[in-house]
């Protein structure tokens, strides 16, 4: 009955008002017309009438439309979105009605544009009232057409409230009463159902509070009262999954994803709720309009927040980086970084839709912003040269590495620092910026290691026993499984004070230290052996007086290597400079390592 007595009261738009309305729809991107205070007037009083005649016909889509275009002619500064769009209808229904208690001017006295461009017109009042339009620019001082002025706007619910008793006349009179009919119906999106249970309703449900029914009033705290007791059940239910000894590590996370989601669902009922099904109005809805657009855009950043977390997460267990790793640290600041900057754009687009200016705000941090730079310098240049260290990776953690006079096993790389355990086992920590220009040798990354060692052999060894010594050195490192092929050598380099000099260079391969002096003591062990059984011997710096003959070198074994030097000069195979090709790759690995009889040995048969 409510909804029936509305629409007979109002009726509907007639005459070249109702024919301008319909024929803005028909070309629905042409703006309003706002050329002179009349046209601006007229197109407001048309596109009102329009918009409460599509409401009533269920054409929520054309009320929505209609309701825009006269919007559009009030210079105002309200946020956008839905409790926006609810106090402006509030405020344009206050309007409809103050203007069918004055006396309009015929049409032919007011301003037309013809008037405006001959005049020059900039500002015109409706006689008998302080309701001003007057013309506005852009930011380039090009001129947009004629609007109500903001003060008039502000001031609409003060003219209501002092014409409100006052009878309507002239062609408006159909809409009085409209606003508190409007405030003590439900929301423009009620469903029939929701319609005749208010309509039902005792006629004490009705009684104005303010500017709400008592049913509205009922309504809304009913719905914040819910929603309320919705979320805590639900963040207690996340608490106690997140407890759950089976859920520790990422999947407790799903549930603060769950609670945000919780929170973000509720805000959005409850303002649809709110604002279409129960049809708050005026200072309760900008006040609920304002709370659930907080907690919904609260929501949203919370949300990113913890999806990237888990993102980060995800990243990092599939790439199984280490906890200390700079990569882990690294993905973990860049998903941060992303959910600061996607959090910050939506308490931004909150701001905007809450009408705080967003402009100069931006432009106060950007000056505050430089000077937190200035203020942070150090550390920023820390974070970035972390950045080098991630993309260059001259070290991981478990690292060996040599950097600077300092050596030892990398913990940690971290945002701000490198940590490195000494040899020593202390604890050295390194800024980012200085480690980065340091040169900085990586132990761990090495394919191989350098053996590379020199014996000294008595002057008394002969020529032909330098031979076969330097021939069973190269062979020992052939054999040696332990020892790359190339570029290993064996060479007689030179005369020393008191030795014929032999250098040995070959790589180890093999990257463990520990198991490098294993390998470099066995090859010792083996040159030794190869030494003593030629015949020659190790010099060593000394001055000998020799009170007796010495006994020498064993002739026998020296005219044994003779003979086999001369053996092989016979057989066109004495190896020198270099073993043949073929030789070196038949001899390559035969020689037993770990040697016979060691543990090691019997450990790998």
């Amino acid at each position: 009955m409510l909804v029936l007595l509305l629409a007979i009261a109002t009726g509907w738009p007639s005459g070249a008002r109702a024919a301008d309305a319909t024929a803005s729809l028909a070309d629905p991107l042409a703006p309003p017309d706002l050329s002179s205070p009349g046209a601006t007037l007229n197109t407001f009083i048309a596109e009102m009438e329009a918009a409460v005649r599509s409401y009533y016909e269920g054409n929520l889509g054309a009320m929505h439309a209609h309701a825009g275009r006269a919007f559009a002619t009030l210079e105002r500064t309200i946020a956008g979105g839905e409790a926006s769009f609810v106090e402006m209808a509030d405020k344009s229904l206050m309007l409809l009605e103050v203007l069918a208690r004055v006396t309009l001017p015929p049409p032919d006295d007011m301003p037309d544009a013809a008037q405006v461009a001959e005049n020059g017109l900039q500002a015109w009042t409706i006689p008998g009232t302080e309701l001003r339009i007057a013309s506005q620019s852009d930011d380039t001082g090009l001129a947009t057409g004629f609007l109500f002025t903001e003060d008039t706007v502000q001031r609409i619910p003060a003219f209501y409230r002092v014409i409100q008793h006052l009878p309507a006349k002239g062609e408006l009179r159909r809409y009085q009463g409209i606003v508190e009919r409007f405030r003590r119906g439900p929301g423009f999106a009620a469903p029939a159902v929701v319609t005749s249970l208010v309509q039902s309703l005792p006629g004490q449900w009705f009684i104005l509070i303010g500017e709400l029914p008592i049913w509205k009033w009922t309504a809304l705290a009913t719905t914040l009262l819910l929603a309320i007791a919705t979320y805590v059940l639900g963040f207690r239910l996340a608490v106690r999954l997140e407890r759950r000894p089976a859920e520790t590590g990422h999947r407790a996370r799903w549930a603060g994803v769950a609670r945000s989601v919780l929170a973000l669902v509720l805000a959005v009922v409850a303002h649809f709720l709110l604002l279409y099904i129960i049809g708050i109005t005026g200072l309760s809805a900008a006040v609920v309009g304002v709370l659930l657009t907080i907690v919904g855009h609260l929501a949203v950043a919370w949300l990113i927040f913890q999806l990237l977390n888990i993102a980060a997460d995800f990243v990092i267990r599939v790439r199984e980086l280490g906890v200390a790793s700079l990569d882990t640290q690294l993905v973990r600041l860049v998903f941060h970084l992303a959910s600061v900057l996607l959090g910050l754009y939506v308490l931004v687009h909150m701001a905007d839709r809450l009408g705080v200016p967003v402009t100069p705000m931006l432009a106060g941090l950007g000056v505050g912003g430089l000077a937190v730079a200035l203020a942070v310098r150090p550390t920023l240049e820390n974070v970035v040269a972390g950045f080098v260290l991630f993309a260059d990776k001259p070290v991981k953690v478990g690292e060996f590495c040599l950097f600077g006079d300092k050596m030892g096993t990398v913990e940690a790389v971290g945002l701000r620092s490198v940590r490195v355990r000494g040899i020593d086992r202390t604890l050295v920590s390194v800024p980012n910026a200085e480690f980065c220009q340091m040169q900085i040798v990586n132990f761990t990354r090495r394919d191989s290691i350098l053996l590379q060692s020199s014996i000294g052999l008595r002057y008394e060894t002969s020529a032909d026993q330098l031979r076969l010594v330097l021939v069973r050195l190269r062979e020992l490192l052939i054999r040696h499984p332990k020892i790359a092929i190339e570029p290993a050598r064996v060479r007689f380099v030179g005369y020393g004070a008191f030795s014929l000099d032999l250098e040995i260079f070959a790589y180890v391969t093999t990257r463990d230290f520990n198991e490098f002096l294993a390998i470099q003591e066995d090859i010792n062990l083996r040159i030794k052996d190869i030494v003593e059984g030629i015949g020659a011997g190790f010099a060593f710096p000394s001055q000998t007086l020799y009170l007796e003959r010495s006994a020498g070198p064993d002739p026998r074994q020296s005219e044994a290597a003779g003979q086999t030097v001369e053996r092989w000069r016979q057989e066109n195979r004495l190896p020198f400079p270099n073993h043949e090709e073929q030789f070196r790759y038949e001899l390559a690995d035969t020689l037993d390592y770990p040697p016979r009889g060691s543990a090691a040995a019997k450990a790998a048969s």
